[in-house]
């Protein structure tokens, strides 16, 4: 989320804004529909539900390619292998053990080299196989000039969007506050009017609909006017119309309803809550509470839903057993649901209903647990980071992630992590970020060969990752690998 600060609002919304990356990926995710008629609260079985994403998803990326891409002999064999398997990855249609990212980045890096300027092949190959020793302005320039080329396309509007998402996440990266105002504008004004072809387009799948609200409305979070104007003025009504009877439109409106109550609440401490905010959020979270709850009558097999469900407990504080029911409900539907432990986790800090021991606790529990997966186990991680950065004192946390016990949970956790996903390298500068402040310099020589230029940001820049690289050999029991 962004604040926009004193810009005006409505008209001039389209003047500046920005997105954090770590989004865009799954933003240009076809989230897609378990059931083939849109609107329809009707439900299918899991394995229709996944055919018919993959269709969608199919249709949208490869057939869109097909119809109207820049389509040549020389190159539509990896082009459309790679549209493929992005379709396949999205609807989750992957066979077990299946490495669609290296499949994706060798057929988009063959249509390159092939001389293919497809927007959407570019895309992909921006996103996996452009080389991450280019720079952040680098990366930005070739997302906008992807932007550009799409707008210029007839690819779907729904691409048009998420590829503008792509340009302003990685222009903000790249320029943060420096960005060009005229270029942000233009920007904006583009992912404004995509989103209401896609709202003005019945046939729109309601998850797809859902996505792309979802992700212009964390964009504008940070500004309550804007982040108002964007759902009351451009959202609500088409939502409300056109996808009545789907659990996702009731999904974001309650979602909005929760920003809505801690905007009106503030985030300071509750006694410095005026008697009007505090009245105002308590009529959001109650609204949430029905809106919710609708959703969850609609289609109680979405996890998000328990998830929002929590937050709504965090404000009400009915009591924690309201919260573990939610909790439980969002994972037993997602055992690799890491937004339902993160929220757990917060709802069990000492500010709110609970105590660094139970912070620690549910950590280990995550960790521990073998039937949870995805990101969980890394929860016991932001445990530590939570307490370290919150709850003690500033002057022992310098020292706090060489304590043998700290460090043993860092470990367990990335460890389990890492077994589920030996081959996932996006965690690894993180890992090796913990290994240097815990001074156990035989795990960081043993990842150091595993980072690369994209991982000097964990540590501050390549000067900083230069010295811990040299402070890694010199105090290595054995010989160390040098960096690639």
């Amino acid at each position: 989320m962004v604040d926009f600060g004193d810009l005006n609002p409505c008209i001039k919304v389209m003047k500046q804004t920005c997105l954090i990356q770590i989004g865009f990926c799954a933003a240009l995710c076809l989230i897609l529909v378990a059931c083939s008629k849109t609107g329809s609260s009707k439900r299918v079985s899991p394995e229709a539900a996944k055919q018919s994403r993959l269709d969608w998803d199919m249709n949208t990326m490869v057939g869109s390619y097909e119809r109207i891409g820049k389509s040549e002999l020389e190159w539509d064999g990896p082009a459309t292998n790679a549209l493929a398997e992005f379709a396949h990855a999205r609807s989750q249609s992957l066979e077990p053990g299946e490495d669609w990212v290296t499949i994706i980045r060798t057929n988009c890096d063959a249509a390159v080299q092939a001389r293919c300027d497809d927007p959407m092949v570019r895309y992909l190959y921006i996103r996996f196989a452009m080389s991450q020793t280019n720079s952040a302005m680098d990366f930005a320039d070739a997302f906008y000039k992807t932007s550009d080329a799409m707008m210029n396309s007839s690819y779907p509007p729904i691409l048009k969007f998420y590829a503008t998402l792509a340009a302003i996440g990685q222009l903000h990266q790249a320029y943060g506050g420096n960005m060009n105002r005229e270029t942000m504008g233009e920007l904006t004004t583009q992912l404004t009017n995509n989103l209401v072809k896609i709202l003005g387009d019945k046939t729109t799948p309601p998850e797809e609909v859902y996505d792309a609200c979802h992700q212009i409305l964390e964009t504008f979070r940070g500004n309550k006017q804007l982040f108002d104007y964007i759902y009351s003025d451009a959202i609500e009504k088409p939502l409300s119309k056109n996808w009545t009877d789907a659990s996702e439109t009731w999904l974001l409106k309650g979602e909005v309803a929760i920003d809505q109550a801690w905007q009106a609440r503030g985030g300071s401490y509750a006694d410095t809550v005026t008697p009007d905010g505090l009245k105002l959020f308590k009529q959001h979270l109650a609204s949430a509470d029905e809106l919710l709850n609708h959703a969850w009558k609609l289609n109680p097999t979405d996890p998000r839903i328990a998830v929002k469900m929590m937050w709504v407990e965090l404000g009400q504080s009915q009591g924690r057993d309201r919260m573990e029911l939610w909790f439980n409900r969002a994972m037993e539907l997602d055992p690799n649901d890491y937004d339902a432990c993160n929220t757990k986790l917060l709802y069990i800090e000492p500010k709110w209903y609970g105590s660094v021991d139970d912070m620690l606790g549910f950590g280990r529990e995550c960790a521990q647990n073998t039937n949870w997966g995805g990101s969980v186990p890394l929860t016991l991680v932001d445990a530590h980071y939570d307490i370290c950065n919150q709850y003690i004192d500033q002057s022992e946390r310098t020292n706090y992630w060489k304590q043998p016990d700290v460090w043993d949970d860092i470990k367990s956790a990335y460890e389990q992590y890492f077994q589920l996903y030996p081959n996932d390298a996006s965690r690894i500068p993180n890992y090796a970020w913990y290994a240097y402040h815990a001074e156990d310099w035989d795990k960081l020589n043993e990842l150091i060969p595993k980072l690369g230029p994209a991982s000097y940001y964990a540590f501050g820049g390549k000067d900083e990752f230069d010295k811990m690289v040299q402070l890694a050999k010199e105090h290595a029991s054995q010989p160390a690998a040098t960096p690639p």
